[in-house]
């Protein structure tokens, strides 16, 4: 139940930021550095973090309990978290997006996020590293 809140949530992430486009690096957006803070949360498990860094429309459809073990619900399939690349932005139709990859025992994924104008995580999303690669 809780992974398909989860899909629901993160279904609004595909909407507003398609997972595939011109990459563009910058070295000074400060969002580079939220989303290294962001993914920190995730690695330490820290669901209250996440939640209040997330938009107020995002807040109104998740609690804070779906947000707890996002790491573990991937291991089961890619193994346990090694590490992650320096995060990178793709512009997708004016929106930007933060990737990095993520390298786990047995896959690697492309982790996504997309902020507010506020800053605010809008969402976070795990996809196959094909999908945000650059070309």
């Amino acid at each position: 139940m809780t992974s398909y809140i989860i899909k629901i949530i993160f279904f609004l992430l595909i909407l507003v930021c398609p997972t595939t486009g011109m990459a563009q690096e910058e070295s000074n957006d400060q969002n580079i550095g939220r989303a290294e803070k962001m993914f920190t949360f995730v690695l330490q498990d820290q669901a209250d973090s996440l939640y209040e860094n997330m938009s107020d429309k995002v807040k109104s459809m998740v609690q804070k309990h779906q947000l707890e073990g996002i790491l573990k619900k991937l291991e089961p399939t890619n193994g346990a978290y090694q590490k992650h690349s320096p995060w990178e932005i793709q512009e997708i139709m004016g929106q930007k997006c933060y990737v990095s990859i993520v390298q786990f025992e047995k896959a690697k994924l492309g982790s996504v996020i997309v902020f507010d104008t506020q800053r605010k995580m809008l969402g976070i999303q795990f996809v196959p590293e094909s999908a945000v690669k650059k070309e």
